[in-house]
């Protein structure tokens, strides 16, 4: 085994992103004396601070820059659940989490701990749209814990991939600004917040609908509706109980804390920390969505996102109607006319494009999203126009649930610097959950729900019609 002399080193995760990484930067040293190893793609390396490994993962990247600087990119174990899909049809129906993980584990040969009994029994968990792995371990979690109240957690540790209980913490790091905290920046807002929510469950034909309202939020901020278009059959009491728990989840206003500190090296995605601000009059928990942990020389700070609740993203279940691209709890339906056009153009090129940013050279091999988009409404006689600050004004938004083949999709917050917010890329829907883009590894089809892929469904902000 090689030690290799850095720089700077970054280590980082996000919640419900699976595998954690290693960013680092290889010492180089201009005179020659001093020749770093070689590291190359597929190395494992391992990451110890003050004498306890922290991080063992693959090289998957690295770049070298004209100066001589070397920097690698380096994932742990659950990158392999990232990158791989499967389809399995319905043969994890009735198997309890771990027996899935287990399943997995051997299909691709991870390596693994002994995982625990999780007892539940998962009655459906269908797979029969290509899906990442991580997706459908994703699922069983959330599944499970409907069934039980048990939160589990999936994770790699010393080389092994372990899945656990996640259990009430009895004791939380403190972070206090003027003590271990450095800097922070606490954010509010109603955006993403909702006063009304409106729920229809039933065919066309009998239909069962219920309204539910914070009216102390509607006083103080407006109506701001919620409406889902829910697949299950419910009565009317079961669909109000649905609508008054994503009432209460989405009322109020939402916060945010981003705070720099002294480093501690326990504290990553997804634990829990009790935050100390007098300016603000802030004593409470937070959860950790997000950590970066910068550790250059003796030095190490951390940069973390917290959020206020831990709880898992909302997804719905596909089902048979909607894995076959039928209309079906989506609502999604096959694409005809020229939506067909549009989606038989957009798949075509799939595979056969690069990304450039402001690029609109499609059919030279080149472009980016929006680019893509115009490129191939065009080929209809639709013109969409430039960029996606132009696209997301063209016709009209609709229900997720109404989606069909031949929408433009949209999603928000995938480049930093315009803020978690802001439009910033866009698809063509070509199936139940599903849509064509042209992003930064190529033109491919993704999933765009919570359901199908964690990263877009996270991003995810609207469907558009204009056909």
């Amino acid at each position: 085994m090689l030690e290799i002399p850095t720089e700077k080193i970054v280590w980082s995760g996000q919640r419900f992103q699976a595998a954690r990484k290693i960013e680092a930067t290889i010492f180089y040293d201009k005179s020659g004396y001093h020749n770093p190893p070689q590291v190359i793609e597929g190395n494992t390396v391992l990451f110890k601070w003050k004498g306890v490994e922290k991080f063992r993962g693959t090289v998957m990247d690295r770049s070298r820059s004209k100066s001589g600087m070397i920097s690698i990119v380096a994932f742990d174990l659950l990158q392999y659940f990232l990158l791989n899909k499967e389809l399995y049809g319905s043969s994890l129906n009735g198997k309890r989490l771990n027996e899935v993980a287990l399943r997995i584990c051997k299909d691709f040969e991870i390596p693994h701990a002994a995982f625990p009994n999780t007892s539940h029994k998962i009655k459906t968990l269908l797979v029969d749209t290509e899906t990442a792995l991580y997706d459908i371990l994703l699922r069983g979690m959330i599944q499970t814990h409907k069934a039980t109240k048990k939160r589990y957690a999936i994770y790699s540790r010393l080389g092994k991939v372990h899945i656990n209980e996640l259990k009430k913490a009895d004791i939380q790091w403190i972070l206090e600004f003027g003590q271990n905290m450095i800097d922070y920046n606490y954010t509010t807002s109603i955006q993403e917040t909702a006063t009304k929510v409106k729920m229809r469950a039933g065919d066309d034909a009998k239909p069962v609908t219920v309204t539910v309202v914070d009216d102390k939020g509607k006083k103080q901020f407006g109506v701001l509706q919620h409406y889902e278009k829910v697949s299950e059959k419910m009565n009317e009491a079961a669909l109000k109980a649905r609508a008054n728990k994503v009432l209460a989840e989405k009322k109020g206003t939402k916060r945010t804390l981003d705070i720099e500190s002294l480093g501690i090296a326990d504290v990553t995605s997804g634990l829990a920390v009790y935050v100390k601000i007098a300016d603000l009059r802030l004593t409470r928990t937070f959860f950790v969505d997000t950590d970066s942990h910068t550790f250059s020389g003796s030095s190490h700070t951390m940069s973390l996102k917290l959020i206020e609740t831990n709880d898992y993203p909302e997804v719905e279940e596909p089902t048979a109607a909607t894995a076959s691209g039928s209309a079906g709890a989506s609502g999604t339906t096959q694409a005809t006319g020229k939506a067909a056009e549009v989606v038989k153009a957009a798949k075509s090129y799939i595979g056969d494009l690069t990304y450039k940013y402001g690029g609109k050279n499609i059919a030279g091999g080149s472009g980016d999203c929006s680019g893509f988009t115009k490129f191939i409404y065009q080929k209809s006689g639709i013109n969409l126009g430039d960029g996606t600050a132009n696209q997301v004004k063209k016709g009209r938004q609709i229900a997720t649930s109404e989606a069909q083949a031949g929408d433009l999709v949209f999603f928000k917050g995938t480049i930093e610097e315009r803020g978690p917010n802001a439009i910033s890329h866009v698809g063509i829907v070509t199936r139940p959950n599903y849509c064509v883009s042209l992003g930064s590894s190529g033109c491919k089809e993704h999933g765009y729900t919570k359901a199908t892929n964690s990263y877009w469904g996270k991003h995810f902000a609207h469907i558009r019609r204009v056909l």
